[in-house]
C-alpha cells in the first residue's frame, strides 16, 4: 500500500511531468532554431551586457565575424568602439552614446574598419533587451555592411550634379547661339528684305531669293534646335490661355497659300462647326505643330492636294493634315519621330529639313496631353493624325494679340506718324531697324547703348522705345527700369524689348523690367512693323503743349552719328559735306525768320521744317527743338514760343560745329 501510497502521487503527477519536459525540449528547439537563425543570419549581430563594466560584446554571429574580419576570440569581452578609426563621424558616436546611456534604441550610419584597416560603411541598429520585470538585461546590435550601396549613392549623387552642370552649361550655351546666330540673322534676313524692296533686274532678284530661303531655313533650323534643347532640359513652358482652336490652322493655310500655289498644290482647309469658339491651350505651339506638318506635306507632295482638317471627337480635337504624296514606306514610318530622321541619305538634299521637325511635334504634342502618329503607304499619301484635350473657354476673356499690320505712310507735310528710339548696339540691326521703320514713315533716332536710350528718353519726345536686351555698359533690363523712374511721360513711354534672347523667361524677365512687349530677332518687315503697330495703338494720346527745353547735354545727344552714317552712305563719298552746308545756310535763314515774324501760324510752319532737316542729319537736340516749338506755336503759347526761339541761336551753332567737324571726319574716312 505503501508502495502504492509512494507511487501514487507519481502517478498523478506524471501528466504535468510530461508537459514541463516537452515545453523544455520545445524551448530548447526554439532557442536551438534561434541559434542556427542568428547563425546563418547575412547581417551581423552581437549582444553586449550593459550590466557588465564597459559593455562588453559576449555574443557575435559568424556574419560579425566575416563583415569585420575578427575572430571570436578577439570580439569576445571588447567594447565595440574597437571597430571605429580616424574616419569614424564623432557625431555618430555620441548618438550611440547617448542612447546607450538612456536605454534606448538607436539606428545610425556610420564608418567602421575592419582588422586589416579597410574601411566599410555600418548601418546599425540598437535595441535594448529587457526582462519581464522590464530590467535591461542586453543590447543587441544588428550590422549591415553598406559600403557598395553608399558608393552607387555617391555615383548616383556626382552623376546627378555632372548632369545639372552640364544643363546649366547647355542653358548657357543655348543662351550664347541664340543670341549669337539670331543676332546676325537678323541683319542679313532684314538686309534681304530691303534688298528684295529695291529695282532688280531678273538675275538678281533670283539671287537675292535664294539667300532669303537659305537665311529663312537656317532661322528654322536654329529655332528647331533651341526648341528641342527646351524641352529635353523641360524648361519649355505652355501657355493656357482663351484661343480660337480654328485661328491657329487659318494662319497656317494663310502663311503657305503662296508656297503651295507655286507647286501648283491645292491647300484647303476644313473646320469642323462644332469646334468651340474659344478653348484652352498654347495657340502658338499649336500652330507650330500644324506649321511643320503642313510644311512637310507640302514638301513632300509633288502633285495633288494638302489638305487639314479639325473636328471634335468625344473629348478631344482631333487635327489631321492629309497629303497626296509619295507616302512613307513601313520601315521609316516606325522611326519618324525620332531625331534627325529621314527617308534616306537624299531626303534632306532633295526636300530640306533638318529631321528634327516630327520629333519637336511628337514632343509638343505630348505636353499639350495628346498624341501623334501617321498613317501611309508607299504611292498612296499620308495622313498625319494628333489630338488635344478639348478644354472650351467659358467666359474667359481671349489675350490680346499684336495684329500684322503696316502703319501708312504719312504724306509729305504731315505732322510725324510716330516718333521711335531704336537702342541697339549692333550696327547691322540699327541700319535695317531704321530703315524699315522709316520706310513705313516712322521717324527714328539711334543709340547705342543704355545709357543714350536713357538719356534720350529723359525728353519726353518719344512715343515708343525699341530696346535691345544686350548692349555693352547698361544694358536694356536697366535702362528700362531707369526709364521708368523718369517723371511724366517721359516714364510712362511704351518699349518693346527687341532682342535676339529667346531663352526661356526671357519674355517674363523683360516685363518684369518694364518693359510693355517683347519681340524675338531675327524679325521680318512685317513682324516688326505688327509689334510696333502693336505697341502704338496703346500709347494715350498726348497733349501738345511743349516740354521746356533744357540745354543739350553731351554732343552725342546734339548729334546722332549713326544717322549721319546713314546719311553718308546714301549720298555717296564726298557729298556729305555739301550737304551739311547747305543745312546750315538754310537753317541759319530759319533762325532769321523766325525772328523776323514772330506770328504762331509762321513759327509753326519754319519750326515744323526746322525739326524735319534736323532730323535727317540726326541733329537730335535741334530736332527736338523744333518739335517743341511747333507745338508751342499750334498750342497758341506765345510765351513759350519766345522762350524756344531764344534758346535756339545757341543750340544751332553747337549743332552746326558738331555737324561739320562730323562730316569732315567722315569725308576723311570715306
Amino acid at each position: 500500500m505503501s508502495r502504492s501510497k509512494r507511487s501514487s502521487p507519481t502517478t498523478n503527477s506524471a501528466p504535468g511531468a510530461a508537459e514541463a519536459r516537452t515545453a523544455a525540449n520545445e524551448a530548447a528547439l526554439y532557442a536551438e532554431a534561434l541559434a542556427a537563425s542568428v547563425a546563418a543570419a547575412p547581417t551581423g549581430v552581437v549582444i553586449s551586457d550593459p550590466n557588465q563594466p564597459d559593455c562588453p560584446i559576449v555574443f557575435a554571429n559568424p556574419a560579425f565575424h566575416r563583415i569585420t574580419g575578427y575572430p571570436p576570440e578577439e570580439v569576445i569581452g571588447r567594447n565595440c568602439r574597437f571597430l571605429q578609426g580616424s574616419g569614424t563621424d564623432p557625431a555618430a558616436v555620441q548618438g550611440i552614446r547617448e542612447a546607450l546611456a538612456a536605454g534606448g534604441a538607436v539606428d545610425v550610419r556610420l564608418v567602421n574598419y575592419r582588422r586589416d584597416g579597410r574601411r566599410f560603411v555600418n548601418e546599425l541598429h540598437i535595441s535594448p533587451v529587457r526582462d519581464a520585470a522590464g530590467r535591461l538585461v542586453y543590447f543587441m546590435g544588428i550590422q549591415h555592411d553598406v559600403t557598395e550601396r553608399v558608393k552607387a549613392e555617391d555615383a548616383a549623387r556626382r552623376a546627378r550634379r555632372a548632369a545639372e552642370k552640364a544643363s546649366a552649361e547647355k542653358s548657357d550655351f543655348l543662351a550664347f547661339v541664340s543670341h549669337e546666330v539670331r543676332t546676325p540673322l537678323n541683319g542679313v534676313l532684314g538686309t534681304l528684305s530691303l534688298l528684295l524692296d529695291t529695282p532688280l533686274d531678273a538675275e538678281q532678284r533670283a539671287y537675292a531669293e535664294t539667300a532669303r530661303r537659305s537665311a529663312e531655313t537656317l532661322h528654322w533650323t536654329v529655332n528647331e534646335l533651341l526648341d528641342l534643347s527646351r524641352i529635353e532640359a523641360g524648361r519649355l513652358e505652355l501657355e493656357d490661355i482663351a484661343f480660337d482652336p480654328g485661328e491657329p490652322v487659318r494662319e497656317v493655310i494663310a502663311a503657305q497659300a503662296a508656297v503651295a500655289a507655286d507647286k501648283g498644290l491645292r491647300l484647303t482647309a476644313t473646320l469642323d462647326p462644332a469646334l468651340p469658339a474659344r478653348v484652352m491651350g498654347d495657340p502658338r505651339r499649336l500652330r507650330q505643330v500644324v506649321m511643320n506638318l503642313v510644311d512637310n506635306a507640302i514638301r513632300f507632295t509633288a502633285a495633288g492636294a494638302v489638305e487639314v482638317t479639325a473636328a471634335v471627337e468625344g473629348e478631344r480635337i482631333v487635327f489631321e493634315v492629309r497629303d497626296t504624296g509619295s507616302g512613307i514606306p513601313p520601315g521609316l514610318r516606325r522611326r519618324l519621330f525620332r531625331r534627325f530622321q529621314q527617308a534616306d541619305a537624299g531626303t534632306a538634299r532633295r526636300h530640306g529639313g533638318s529631321g528634327l521637325g516630327l520629333m519637336i511635334c511628337r514632343r509638343l504634342v505630348g505636353l499639350m496631353g495628346g498624341q501623334i502618329g501617321v498613317e501611309s503607304e508607299p504611292g498612296e499619301g499620308s495622313v498625319f493624325r494628333f489630338d488635344l484635350p478639348l478644354r472650351p473657354a467659358e467666359g474667359s476673356a481671349e489675350a490680346p494679340r499684336a495684329p500684322v499690320v503696316e502703319p501708312a505712310r504719312r504724306p509729305a507735310g504731315e505732322a510725324p506718324f510716330a516718333r521711335l528710339l531704336l537702342a541697339e548696339d549692333s550696327e547691322a540691326s540699327q541700319l535695317v531697324g531704321a530703315a524699315m521703320l522709316r520706310k513705313a514713315g516712322y521717324e527714328v533716332d539711334l543709340v547705342r547703348d543704355g545709357e543714350g536710350a536713357v538719356e534720350a528718353a529723359s525728353g519726353g519726345s518719344y512715343d515708343a522705345v525699341l530696346m535691345d536686351v544686350r548692349m555693352p555698359g547698361l544694358d536694356g533690363y536697366e535702362a528700362t527700369r531707369r526709364i521708368r523712374a523718369l517723371p511724366g511721360h517721359a516714364g510712362r513711354v511704351r518699349i518693346l524689348a527687341l532682342t535676339a534672347s529667346a531663352m526661356p523667361g526671357d519674355v517674363q524677365r523683360c516685363l518684369a523690367a518694364g518693359m510693355d512687349a517683347h519681340l524675338a530677332k531675327p524679325v521680318d518687315r512685317a513682324g516688326l512693323l505688327g509689334a510696333v503697330a502693336a505697341l502704338l495703338a496703346s500709347v494715350p494720346a498726348r497733349p501738345r503743349a511743349p516740354a521746356p527745353i533744357a540745354e543739350p547735354g553731351p554732343a552725342h545727344v546734339v548729334l546722332v552719328r549713326e544717322t549721319l552714317e546713314e546719311l553718308r552712305a546714301a549720298v555717296g563719298p564726298g557729298r556729305l559735306p555739301d550737304l551739311v552746308g547747305v543745312f546750315a545756310a538754310e537753317t541759319l535763314a530759319r533762325i532769321g525768320r523766325l525772328n523776323e515774324d514772330p506770328s504762331l501760324p509762321a513759327v509753326e510752319a519754319e519750326a515744323h521744317a526746322l525739326q524735319s532737316a534736323a532730323g535727317t542729319f540726326g541733329a537730335a537736340a535741334l530736332r527736338e527743338a523744333g518739335t517743341a516749338l511747333e507745338r508751342a506755336a499750334a498750342a497758341g503759347s506765345a510765351g513759350e514760343v519766345a522762350a524756344i526761339v531764344g534758346s535756339l541761336p545757341r543750340l544751332v551753332d553747337r549743332t552746326l560745329h558738331a555737324l561739320s567737324r562730323a562730316a569732315s571726319v567722315a569725308a576723311g574716312g570715306g
